[in-house]
């Protein structure tokens, strides 16, 4: 993903999302200290590149949602763009989703905007997809013998294996409400079909990404 390519787009207000329901959920990434997430954060820092991207999806999953799941990331301009000039921070929530939640009957879903809530209020922004994958296979499964006479015929099951990754950009000030919270910071990803799935970020995983992004911005200035 190549989220120094992607414009950001402006919140609209809309109806919000619980923060309670994957608390317990979320324990195991609570009590995680900022220097555990650090040890878990990942920067790279090409120089072919035309930003540094600092990555937080090595962090263990946080379990909110099956078959999906979300992080927080950042990436630093390092050469001027149409998305700003060289040392420019943008934040973004990353995501991976696959099986049921990328694949609709007969084709991948797609997901139209984010849902979050933000230091205003409820809003919402455009979702980017990329990456999508999949396949499927056929198994011919048995009859199994007569039934009421007849030999009925043998069934074919469809096993899909699909998956998708989306990307929504957002604000600092946005990374900075999530930091200042006491519980994690719950938003959703819907799909144009009404489906969505919901997942979390902790206060500590936008701390120590806001740390990271100006400890890296820091060496640029040397």
């Amino acid at each position: 993903m190549k989220p120094f390519r992607l414009a950001l787009a402006a919140t609209i207000l809309l109806a919000g999302v619980s923060t309670s329901a994957f608390a317990n959920r979320a324990e195991r990434l609570m009590k995680m200290s900022e220097a555990e997430i650090q040890e878990k954060t990942m920067v790279v820092n090409q120089p072919w590149d035309p930003a540094i991207m600092i990555g937080q999806n090595r962090l263990p999953p946080k379990g909110s949602v099956d078959e999906a799941r979300a992080w927080l990331d950042a990436a630093i301009l390092t050469k001027p763009s149409p998305l700003g000039k060289s040392g420019d921070a943008l934040f973004y929530v990353g995501a991976g989703a696959w099986g049921k939640k990328a694949y609709t009957g007969s084709e991948f879903r797609d997901y139209a905007h984010m849902k979050y809530m933000d230091s205003p209020g409820p809003a919402f922004i455009n979702v980017n997809q990329t990456n999508k994958n999949g396949e499927c296979s056929e198994t011919i499964m048995p009859h199994g013998g007569i039934v009421d006479g007849f030999l009925p015929r043998e069934t074919i099951e469809m096993d899909c294996a699909h998956s998708v990754e989306l990307l929504s950009p957002i604000l600092r000030s946005t990374v900075e409400y999530i930091a200042s919270l006491d519980h994690p910071w719950e938003f959703q990803f819907v799909a144009t079909d009404g489906t969505a799935f919901t997942d979390i970020i902790t206060p500590n995983e936008a701390k120590a990404l806001l740390d990271r992004v100006d400890e890296e911005k820091a060496k640029m200035a040397k």
